[in-house]
């Protein structure tokens, strides 16, 4: 993770991007996982944190799961959603984390990225605000 001193690529991430193995690398050699990765800003975050900890089996369940970054003092935390390939598919900014995606909608885009065809080809269009219902 990167720390609170060096300048976080995750903060300036747009959409469409690709994050570096570093911020988002994951243990399994079948490589299906979804990452959220959370970067805390300086509001308080524990309630947050606990609920989607709390729902860690299932985002398990569509080999989904989050990451957390040091914090790094910017005033709103920030919420990518990644894809196998690091593929940022979306982008929350929120000084409120209650403003941030709750579990329910993080295992909605494990779900999507986890069903995703990578042999019909990556999709290139990512949405900005969740999954296609």
């Amino acid at each position: 993770m990167p720390s609170a001193t060096e300048p976080s690529i995750a903060r300036t991430a747009r959409v469409g991007s690709i994050l570096p193995r570093r911020l988002v690398d994951r243990p399994h050699a079948r490589r299906l996982e979804a990452t959220a990765l959370l970067i805390p800003g300086s509001g308080p975050l524990e309630a947050y944190r606990s609920k989607l900890q709390a729902s860690s089996a299932d985002f398990a369940d569509w080999d989904g799961q989050v990451n957390v970054a040091d914090a790094d003092g910017e005033p709103a935390h920030r919420l990518l959603v990644v894809d196998r390939y690091r593929q940022v598919y979306a982008v929350h900014d929120a000084t409120d984390a209650g403003d941030l995606p709750d579990a329910h909608a993080l295992t909605e885009w494990f779900r999507f990225l986890a069903t995703a065809c990578p042999e019909c080809g990556v999709l290139d269009d990512p949405l900005l605000d969740g999954p296609t219902p």
